[in-house]
């Protein structure tokens, strides 16, 4: 009796896992991406989150900025507790006495030039369901200054809500996504496309 395998069972055992990696690894590599992108969002709301934490902790202002080229956010102490004021000085949000205490690199190089700022094409353009829209970037950057009881104002002492909106250029509906900022609270969400609704959903 003849042990082992034949020269055509072994070549059909290598078809064979040819072929379900061929399937296998492209699924792979787009959960991949979801999930780094997913990871984007999460990492972006502890920012947002830590940066209100400290504001309402210290009793000062402090900014989270977020710089579209880099792909990195700082968390910058104001060392004062002014609320309008500070928004309009010219020098704003690097004004006098201010500190960064934190800077995050959001990913790695070629994960951060597959995130785009913005809303996908086709995809409703609409304020969230929370009233607050996108805000657009000004000078590639997002800013925005927590209160030292947490809440977001605009330069005449008003609460101002604010909305960060990304997605993954790849994979762009299945990873479109959102940050909003409620102005008077300063509570921090994220929403995600659901393309059975149409909508970002809580």
């Amino acid at each position: 009796m003849q042990s082992g395998h034949s020269l055509i069972e072994v070549l059909i055992v290598v078809a064979l896992i040819g072929v379900l990696t061929s399937i296998a690894l492209p699924q792979y590599i787009v959960q991949r991406r979801l999930s780094r992108s997913i990871g984007i969002t999460r990492e972006i709301q502890t920012q947002l989150r830590e940066t209100r934490q400290l504001a309402m902790a210290q009793r000062q202002a402090f900014t989270f900025k977020y710089d579209n080229l880099t792909k990195q956010i700082s968390i910058i102490d104001h060392n004062s507790n002014p609320g309008g004021p500070l928004l309009v000085d010219p020098s704003y949000p690097n004004t006098a006495g201010s500190v960064v205490v934190s800077s995050t690199q959001l990913a790695e190089t070629s994960v951060s030039s597959e995130i785009n700022y913005g809303i996908p094409s086709g995809l409703p353009n609409s304020a969230l369901t929370d009233g607050i829209a996108m805000t657009p970037l000004f000078n590639n950057g997002f800013t925005v200054t927590f209160q030292p009881d947490g809440s977001v104002i605009d330069g005449a002492g008003n609460p101002q809500g604010r909305a960060m909106f990304f997605f993954n250029n790849r994979v762009a509906k299945e990873t479109a996504s959102a940050i909003s900022i409620m102005g008077a609270s300063g509570r921090v969400k994220i929403w995600r496309y659901s393309s059975g609704a149409n909508l970002y959903a809580e």
